[in-house]
């Protein structure tokens, strides 16, 4: 699946985050994100990035590193657009119309600066989703304004990032 866009809302009335994904292809993938996956991906997601810049800088001290991670998430968040209306045109569902429960979730590097998030239910299929950049940094952003939102009283920081998260309600990001 070549992504175009992701969106998290968060459902009250399922006390979860949904997170659609869509395809070029006019796929659309579906998952529910719960409080409980949410606050132990986080610090996966934190240690991944941490480990790029250590990479990335690795004679830079810890402080140096916060600050680069912190300039690489801004100048990452700002390439996304967020102000583009989330497109829910899709005709075709690869895992069914309805969400399904993400009790599983990984992440790892790839090469070429690429991500794999990899999303699975308890039973049955799930989904491995490339993302670059510019989506992992903005999959970030749209986590701490939909956990925000839902107060679920997480810590979703970034180092080397102000802790201030602006305007909660539908998160979107535009590849």
């Amino acid at each position: 699946m070549n992504i175009t866009q992701l969106q998290i809302t968060f459902k009250p009335e399922q006390d979860r985050l949904l997170f659609r994904v869509n395809g070029s292809d006019q796929s659309e993938i579906r998952t529910w994100l719960t409080r409980r996956l949410v606050k132990q991906l986080w610090p996966s997601l934190m240690q991944l990035l941490s480990n790029k810049v250590a990479q990335d800088v690795p004679t830079a001290n810890d402080d140096a590193r916060r600050m680069v991670l912190g300039m690489q998430h801004e100048a990452s968040v700002g390439k996304a657009d967020f102000s583009q209306p989330y497109r829910a045109q899709a005709t075709q569902f690869p895992l069914g119309e309805a969400p399904f429960v993400a009790s599983k979730m990984k992440m790892s590097v790839l090469p070429q600066n690429m991500y794999l998030l990899s999303m699975h239910p308890a039973q049955g299929q799930g989904v491995d989703l490339r993302l670059n950049d510019t989506l992992l940094h903005g999959l970030c952003r749209m986590l701490q304004k939909a956990c925000k939102e839902a107060e679920w009283e997480l810590a979703l920081e970034l180092p080397g990032v102000a802790a201030s998260v602006e305007a909660p309600g539908e998160a979107r990001i535009l590849n």
